[in-house]
């Protein structure tokens, strides 16, 4: 009796050379790539020229000669765990860290990944055989080899480490870097299964998790030869001492033996049940492999749970001189050709001019493929997963396809790439290898970084992780098109969601969102609510008012900071152009005159200079803190003596606070003005002209035009809604307010989290050993603190803003300099011509929808993509599809290519209650969140209404009610929590009455 193990062909490797090589009982030498799919979206047409121009024309001259193989196998099946358990993990140990409690949303994650993930595999092994080398250095390395190991001890059922032909080391390399090369000319990504840096084998991990799932854990690897540390315990009196070292490559990987069924049909192994489908007749017609995935995976088909594997192997034939053997065959076979049987001949004949060519490889190509059901899954299922699977690939081009006559055990290594040396039991069929190229599984979608906040799907459910702040991209500007209704606010508050509680870091990341309603209210209202009580001043939504209440002064500088830095400077050039709206040519160069003297004005570094002086009762808090910390104020004390005088005593954001009243207002700028030297540089109608504007901006925006009032605190995640700011009608004069709405609200955020340590030896500080000391030392402490925290600035509805060139000028410096600081910044706008100046420095671009061929041509002037994209977008971009979730276009700019991918956004009950934009379902949530902690309400939420809303619950009730909204919300809060109560309360009693 054969045991498993005899139908795998590897037998050892060399841990010392740590070498991605494995090598088979005869000496041949495998070495195992792993392929992610196409870089980016391309055209069927176009992926042909790759994969049979570049990829099979690249390892042509190689597969002439023999001695070489390729085997490729595919892999599709539910089994995504080894996926998403460590991206869970990873999400549960980041949001512990930060002290967010939002398990119930990754529970509900998890789900929805299951629930429309597949797991994909595509290996290619490459092999090279004894016949690849030289005979002579070949058969002199065997003896010398066979005579080293029967100088040990016998042990027949040791590894041998004497198996390694040092004659094929440089063979098999340079094929194998030939087949990497030939894979990248391709535009295919992928990579050599080589060992770690602990030295485990994910190569045979691999093959052994193919035929063995269940039964290999991660990071399972193989021992090495050598003796073992606990020798087995010898059964048998004769001198075998194979207990004493460790055993074969193949019986480490084929630990649980086989049970084939009566009839051949099924094979029981490692706890699943496998059925085998053979090629016997390669297909007429050579079909793309997307073909015959899209009739397996259909969503609407009987076969799209179906998991299976399908293995092509790729031979070289083994006679040098091949092309005169067949043209002896095609001449004797041809003899018979008639006219009245040319047809018969056609096929032969086109083969015989390929050969004749001499400029393709002729090559054998076998396959093979499987299927099976898990543990626990009805075994009658596997008969039509069979037939699933015979059927799905009979129509693929019309093969002959049938049962593994024999030997099922070796069918099912076969369809394991990398397993065996030699294919068995399919049957060979001669064909050019460009031909045989077409067929192969490459044409899939390669995901774009290893790991992320959040993990998307393709719309063929391959996971793909969404990484911000990625170190792969030059640039974190994401530019985010999106028309009304289709899935915006969903996707943006998702994201926002995800990189707050996933980000790495112990700390909430810095994220602010600067909106035109409440759809990211409850973005906010999450966070909150999942961070301890004592910490809930972290999150914070603020709704602007144009009065002195929410004042900001735009010429506000970091602490101790007398003169702005250069980006400082440049916001408040922009700022101030906007504000004044001249439109003469020398504004230009007035305004930055303008900062330059309204700042030395104002600083007491200065000559010349009038300094603002403390009064009392400006601000009784400040107040306080003088009195009770002793600083002595004289008579016509400068604001900037008080903010000295708090720095020196550490209380940094009582300082803050006092330099609000030491920084120039808006009206500053009108004695500036009103200076000689002004009037005598400049012509006197800009400078009446610019005065005029100047009231007109006092009177119109006292927002803008006093000290600062409006503070965030210690928040990190906020959210500033410009609601009662924004215009929404189209104007010139819509425009400029809201440009400068969107402007003074990303200064509130910034002026918190930008900056690098690099800009303190630039900074204007007093130069006073003890003053200054403390100033560089708040400032070190501070850029420590926030270097290593991940930040982002959101702007939606930026479309509001009319592309005013300041504020586009403003993004992209923002763009330019954030990264230095670790900032992203996204733009969502529902016009693409916002979009024109910024797309080329766009790292990410997400389209979410282009429903006219107009609006596509547009796109795709605007971001640079090609038809295929475009006919990507046509195809499968169409907003919001119910349970199905919203695809999206996607582009990301990497360091050295830009890739494009469709994605899929799905979401549950859990978060969709979460993000919700209803006003009713907000006061519900809302509700509930006061009575219990956001996990326990969210569940709830989401069990009793999974649609992600209780609007029809609202309606109902609201009909017959005759109070506010707030009750009708307690009202639905009242009856879901009565309901959940009566439901416990009879286990309730049969627990009591069974005790």
């Amino acid at each position: 009796m054969r045991t498993a193990d005899k139908f795998c062909d590897l037998a050892g490797f060399d841990p010392e050379r740590e070498e991605a090589v494995v090598y088979a009982h005869d000496g041949s030498q495998v070495t195992l790539i792993e392929i992610d799919g196409v870089r980016s979206i391309v055209s069927a047409e176009d992926y042909l020229v790759n994969v049979v121009e570049r990829f099979a024309g690249g390892i042509a001259q190689i597969l002439k000669r023999p001695g070489h193989q390729v085997t490729i196998s595919y892999e599709s099946s539910l089994n995504t765990e080894k996926v998403i358990d460590p991206f869970v993990e990873r999400q549960n140990r980041r949001s512990r860290q930060k002290g967010l409690s939002v398990e119930a949303l990754i529970e509900e994650g998890r789900t929805v990944l299951e629930d429309r993930a597949r797991s994909e595999t595509i290996l290619l092994a490459a092999w090279t055989r004894p016949t690849a080398g030289t005979p002579e250095e070949v058969r002199r390395e065997r003896r010398e080899n066979r005579k080293a190991w029967q100088e040990l001890p016998p042990a027949r059922d040791a590894q041998n480490p004497y198996l390694r032909l040092g004659s094929l080391d440089g063979v098999h390399a340079a094929f194998v870097r030939r087949v990497v090369e030939a894979l990248g000319e391709a535009r295919l990504q992928g990579r050599i299964l080589a060992p770690d840096d602990k030295g485990r084998r994910r190569d045979l991990e691999q093959i052994r998790a193919a035929v063995l799932y269940h039964e290999t854990p991660d990071g399972w690897t193989p021992y090495g030869p050598g003796t073992r540390r606990y020798p087995g315990a010898k059964e048998r009196h004769d001198d075998d001492v194979s207990e004493f070292f460790t055993p074969t490559v193949a019986r480490q990987i084929m630990t649980s033996n086989a049970q084939a069924a009566s009839n051949m049909r099924a094979l029981d192994m490692g706890g699943r049940r496998y059925a085998l489908a053979v090629m016997r007749m390669f297909p007429s017609t050579i079909l793309p492999f997307n073909r015959l995935l899209d009739s397996l995976l259909e969503s609407t088909s009987r076969s799209a749970d179906m998991p299976f594997r399908i293995c092509f192997h790729l031979e070289a034939l083994r006679d040098a001189d091949v092309g005169f053997r067949l043209r002896k065959v095609f001449a004797g076979l041809l003899a018979f050709a008639s006219p009245s049987n040319k047809n018969l001949f056609r096929a032969l004949r086109q083969l015989e001019e390929v050969v004749e060519k001499d400029g393709e490889a002729i090559v054998k190509g076998r396959v093979i493929a499987t299927t099976w059901t898990e543990p626990g899954e009805d075994p009658g299922l596997l008969e039509r997963r069979r037939s699933y699977l015979m059927s799905g690939m009979m129509t693929w081009g019309e093969a002959v396809m049938t049962d593994a006559p024999h030997n099922p055990l070796r069918a099912l290594c076969e369809t394991v790439a990398g397993m065996t040396v030699q294919a068995e039991v399919p049957p060979g069929s001669i064909a050019p290898l460009g031909d045989l190229a077409a067929l192969l599984p490459f044409h899939r979608t390669a995901p774009i970084f290893k790991q992320g906040q959040s993990m998307l799907v393709t719309p063929d459910g391959k996971p793909v992780p969404y990484e911000a702040l990625s170190p792969e991209q030059l640039f974190w500007l994401t530019l985010i098109y999106a028309t009304p209704g289709s899935g915006k606010s969903v996707l943006m508050n998702r994201l926002n969601v995800e990189f707050a509680a996933f980000s790495a870091g112990a700390a909430l990341p810095f994220l602010a969102v600067i909106d035109v309603g409440v759809s990211s209210s409850g973005f906010i209202e999450l966070v909150r609510n999942a961070l301890p009580p004592e910490r809930r001043h972290e999150a914070y939504y603020v709704r602007l008012l144009n009065t002195p209440d929410y004042a900001v002064n735009f010429l506000d500088l970091g602490l101790g900071r007398r003169m702005p830095l250069e980006r400082e400077r440049s916001f408040i050039e922009n700022f101030l152009t906007t504000l004044l709206n001249v439109s003469n040519p020398e504004v230009v160069l007035l305004v930055p005159r303008l900062i330059s003297r309204v700042y030395q004005l104002k600083s007491d570094l200065q000559f010349s200079s009038s300094p603002s002086v403390y009064q009392p009762d400006v601000d009784p808090e400040l107040d306080r803190i003088i009195h009770d910390f002793g600083i002595e104020v004289p008579d016509k004390a400068r604001w900037w003596s008080i903010v000295d005088a708090l720095v020196q005593r550490r209380l940094f954001n009582a300082a803050q606070r006092a330099q609000r009243y030491a920084m120039p207002v808006l009206e500053d700028f009108a004695r500036v003005l009103a200076e000689p030297i002004m009037v005598q540089d400049f012509p006197a109608e800009l400078i009446r002209h610019v005065q005029r504007s100047l009231e007109s901006a006092i009177e119109k925006f006292p927002i803008f035009s006093r000290p600062t009032r409006l503070d965030l605190g210690e928040a990190r995640v906020v959210s500033i809604d410009l609601q009662d700011v924004a215009q929404r009608h189209k104007s010139p004069e819509a425009e400029r307010n809201n440009a400068l709405m969107f402007m003074i609200a990303r200064h509130v955020y910034l002026s918190k989290i930008s900056g690098f340590a690099e800009e303190i030896a630039k900074m204007d500080f007093p130069p006073e050993d003890k003053i200054r000391s403390e100033y560089v030392r708040y400032w070190e402490v501070r850029y420590a603190e926030v270097a290593e925290t991940p930040k982002r600035l959101c702007m939606d509805e930026y479309h509001l803003t009319g592309g005013v060139e300041t504020i586009a000028r403003q993004v992209k410096s923002d763009a330019r300099e954030g990264r230095k600081w670790g900032l992203e910044l996204i733009l969502v706008s529902q016009l693409l011509a916002d979009f024109d100046t910024l797309a080329d420095m766009a790292s990410t671009v997400l389209v979410l929808n282009a429903d006219s061929n107009e609006i596509r041509e547009q796109a795709r002037k605007t971001f640079g993509f090609d038809q295929a994209v475009k006919s990507a977008l046509e195809r499968q971009v169409h907003g919001p599809q119910g349970r199905r979730g919203a695809n999206l276009l996607a582009r990301f700019k990497l360091r050295e290519e830009e890739r494009w991918i469709i994605l899929n956004n799905s979401l549950g009950p859990r978060m969709l209650w979460a993000l919700t934009t209803k006003a009713e379902d907000r006061l519900v949530r809302d509700e509930l969140y006061r009575r219990m902690a956001v996990n326990d309400a969210l569940r709830i939420l989401a069990s009793r209404f999974p649609d992600g809303t209780a609007i029809e619950t609202w309606s109902r009730m609201s009909a017959f009610a005759r109070f506010g909204e707030d009750r009708i919300a307690k009202t639905i809060v009242d009856q879901v929590l009565g309901e959940i109560m009566s439901e416990a309360q009879p286990q309730i009693g049969r627990s009591r009455t069974a005790a």
